[in-house]
C-alpha cells in the first residue's frame, strides 16, 4: 500500500490525493467520512481531496446525499497520469532549449562530471558529436569494456582510435572498426606527471588518485576521467590552451605507441 501511495505521488498527486484515491480504490466507493477514515486523511482536508480527483479524473461523485465517490479504473487513471507527465516533460524541453537559445554563451572553459549516469552520457555525448575523429587512451581494462558498445558504434561513422595501456590478449568483437594501440608506458605524457601505472589505471599520489581515461574530440573538447578515493570525475575541457597542450601530448603518445593486430576482447574483464 505504502509503495502504490508512492509512486502516485512521484507521478504527480500530492500525499493526500494519493492515499484518498486508493483508500476509494479500496472501498469501490464510499462517503467522505468512509474514505477519510480508510485514508487517514483528516476529514476537514477530505472534500476538497476528493473534489480536486474529481475535477482530475480520478474519481466520479454521485449526486446523492451524501456524496459518494467511485474510482475510475486505475489503468485509465494511470495512463493519464503518464500522458500528463510525457506533455510536461515536452514542455519543459522545450522552455529550456528556448532559454538556452537566448542566453549568451558562457566562456567557462572546464566543467566536472560527477555521477555514473552524468559520466557515461557526457562520454557518450563528446563521441557523438565529434565531427571525424575521436582518440582515447584507457588506463584499465574496465573502462574499455564499460564504453566498447559506444566505441564500436561510434567507429562505424567516425575514426576511433583507442590506445590501452594493459597487457590484453583478446579484443576481438566488441571494439568494431576502432584502430586499437598499446601505450608504452615510458614515454610522453601522462608518465610525466610522476606516477605510475597499475591495473586501477595510471596511479598518482600513492593510491590517492587514478586516471582511468583521456579523451579527444575534434571538435577541440577533452575529457579526463579519474578516480578519487571511492569517488569518480570526469572533467571537461572545452576550446583553451590546456586543449593545446592535451592534444599534442596525446599525438606524442599515438605516434610512440605500439599497433595491436586483430585486437580482441580481455577474457577476464567483465566490470
Amino acid at each position: 500500500m505504502i509503495d502504490v501511495i508512492e509512486h502516485l505521488v512521484r507521478l504527480g498527486l500530492s500525499g493526500y490525493e494519493a492515499k484518498a484515491y486508493v483508500a476509494v480504490v479500496t472501498l469501490v466507493e464510499g462517503t467522505v467520512r468512509e474514505i477519510s477514515e480508510e485514508s487517514g486523511v483528516p476529514r476537514s482536508r477530505a472534500y476538497d481531496i476528493l473534489n480536486r480527483l474529481a475535477e482530475k479524473g480520478f474519481v466520479e461523485v454521485s449526486s446523492s446525499s451524501p456524496r459518494r465517490y467511485r474510482a475510475n479504473e486505475p489503468l485509465v487513471v494511470s495512463n493519464h497520469l503518464m500522458e500528463e507527465m510525457r506533455q510536461a516533460s515536452d514542455q519543459i524541453i522545450h522552455e529550456l532549449n528556448e532559454i538556452g537559445r537566448k542566453v549568451e554563451e558562457r566562456d567557462t572553459p572546464i566543467w566536472t562530471v560527477r555521477g555514473e549516469w552524468a559520466i557515461d552520457h557526457k562520454v557518450g555525448e563528446i563521441m557523438k558529436s565529434a565531427d571525424k575523429e575521436v582518440t582515447i587512451f584507457c588506463f584499465n581494462n574496465r573502462t574499455v569494456i564499460r564504453y566498447a558498445r559506444l566505441f564500436s558504434s561510434s567507429s562505424e561513422q567516425k575514426r576511433v582510435t583507442i590506445a590501452v595501456s594493459q597487457q590484453v590478449d583478446d579484443f576481438d568483437g566488441i571494439l568494431g572498426r576502432s584502430r586499437v594501440l598499446r601505450i608504452r608506458p615510458l614515454e610522453g605524457f601522462p608518465i610525466e606527471i610522476g606516477g605510475k601505472l597499475t591495473r586501477e589505471g595510471y596511479m598518482v599520489k600513492d593510491g590517492m588518485y587514478y586516471i582511468e581515461m583521456l579523451m579527444r574530440s575534434d571538435r577541440d573538447i577533452s575529457l579526463l576521467l579519474t578516480k578519487e578515493r571511492d569517488s569518480r570525475q570526469a572533467i571537461v575541457i572545452i576550446g583553451t590552451i590546456l586543449n593545446v597542450f592535451s592534444h599534442e601530448s596525446m599525438e606524442n603518445m599515438i605516434r610512440l605507441a605500439e599497433e595491436i593486430p586483430d585486437a580482441k576482447a580481455p577474457e577476464t574483464s567483465k566490470a
